[in-house]
């Protein structure tokens, strides 16, 4: 798991767009860094618009596979939906996102140690 560079474009984002510079992940799933609020992400979700601001987390999987389940706050959000390195979550500081891979747990991210700065 890696943090895209900065100039990857993810969904009409990039990354810069939402983290600061030296963003990681350690091994327990501890996200570390700042996120910066985002306003105008349309491609993220176009149908509904109260999820096209606030603070999103890139990142890009190594594991490989066919199918994709993601967990937040221990419910699945989407099941086994098409393999993508490239992902894209909107987060809070209290939210949990657990990533499972052809029903294999890769990692669950946490927030509790990154900075979201306002507006």
């Amino acid at each position: 798991m890696t943090i895209p560079a900065a100039s990857q474009d993810l969904l009409g984002k990039t990354v810069g767009d939402m983290v600061e510079p030296g963003m990681y992940v350690q091994g327990d799933g501890s996200v570390f860094g700042t996120f910066k609020y985002v306003t105008g992400y349309e491609e993220f979700n176009s149908a509904t618009p109260e999820e096209q601001e606030g603070y999103f987390f890139p990142f890009e999987l190594k594991q490989t596979g066919s199918k994709m389940t993601f967990k937040k706050n221990g419910n699945i959000t989407k099941k086994d939906i098409n393999f993508d390195k490239d992902i894209v979550f909107r987060v809070s500081k209290g939210d949990t996102f657990e990533v499972l891979v052809d029903g294999k747990h890769i990692v669950t991210f946490n927030f509790r140690n990154a900075r979201f700065k306002t507006e």
